[in-house]
């Protein structure tokens, strides 16, 4: 998928919109820890943005429930694998290193490339053997620290960070299999499945019983930095080329490098920074590959209510 070519003005705009939200995205980190030491952490954090975010849409649901029905079963499964992909992500970023947590989950434009290549027999050309190859080996490096022999077990965040991108990645599958679902309702669908999931998770742990005054900051938290973010990242997205939005968006990775060393004293092995490397070239070389699928985008228009 590539997109028309844009004016000078607004082709700049995008890639400032796309670097705005890779910003956003890298440096999310932030307020998961800046709320979790105000007593709302982990899963009922989680919950609470996404219910927050997803409320609202219960109209547009309503209006077009005709097209819920027809979709429903696609749809379901794209809230379930969006909304462990959020939940996963971000519960691995409350604990877990910054920039090993991104790297891992940079995994997915691999995993995608496997799972389409499994499921859709998609061919894996050399551009796909060569980016699993660089994907296999960045993750040894990030993970083992390049200690020889077997790799060592994942910690959970690890875990947590690789199962968030092979859900990404089987997300993208469903949605390459399913194209004539509006993106529109597949946003819609990621949010409810983020809410519902992080609802589920939460209900294991234990109820927050020391939230301070700064409750207030979490509408604020996620209508402008996770609807900013969003929103910037499918507006630059939707004009630029696979290609261009291909180098720009591993910038994420470093605004969170960045962003944890200044304000978290967090820092990066040599042997994590080569294995990053490797990560981020086998996700660039699979990215611009012309059979990717388009990014979910909130489209705005086109259908009557109830299509």
């Amino acid at each position: 998928m590539s997109a028309e070519p844009l004016p000078e003005s607004p082709r700049h705009l995008a890639i400032a919109a796309l670097v705005f939200g890779a910003a956003l995205w890298g440096c999310f980190w932030w307020p998961l820890r800046f709320f979790s030491s105000h007593g709302l952490a982990g899963p009922w954090l989680i919950a609470a943005v996404y219910v927050v975010l997803a409320a609202p849409t219960l109209a547009l649901v309503r209006w077009r429930r005709l097209r819920w029905r027809r979709d429903g079963k696609v749809l379901v499964a794209l809230a379930l694998l969006g909304g462990w992909t959020n939940v996963a992500f971000l519960l691995a970023l409350f604990h877990g290193s910054v920039v090993r947590v991104l790297l891992l989950f940079y995994l997915s434009p691999v995993w995608s490339l496997l799972l389409a290549w499994l499921l859709l027999k998609e061919p894996l050309g050399w551009r796909g053997i060569l980016a699993g190859a660089l994907a296999m080996a960045g993750s040894i490096l990030v993970v083992d620290h390049g200690a020889a022999g077997p790799w060592s077990p994942l910690d959970p965040d690890d875990f947590l960070a690789v199962s968030a991108g092979l859900a990404f990645a089987a997300s993208n599958v469903l949605l390459r299999g399913n194209r004539s679902v509006p993106d529109r309702e597949r946003a819609v669908a990621i949010w409810w499945g983020c809410a519902a999931l992080g609802l589920g998770v939460a209900a294991f742990a234990p109820w927050p019983t020391h939230i301070s005054g700064q409750w207030w900051l979490l509408p604020v938290f996620a209508w402008l930095w996770v609807g900013g973010a969003t929103a910037a990242t499918l507006y630059g997205v939707a004009r630029l080329p696979v290609s261009l939005s291909a180098v720009i968006m591993p910038v994420e990775i470093l605004f969170g490098a960045v962003s944890a060393w200044l304000l978290a004293a967090e820092t990066v092995s040599g042997f994590e920074f080569l294995g990053g490397l490797a990560i981020l070239t086998a996700a660039w070389l699979q990215m611009r590959r012309p059979t990717l699928p388009g990014p979910i985008a909130t489209d705005a228009g086109g259908e009557e209510p109830g299509d």
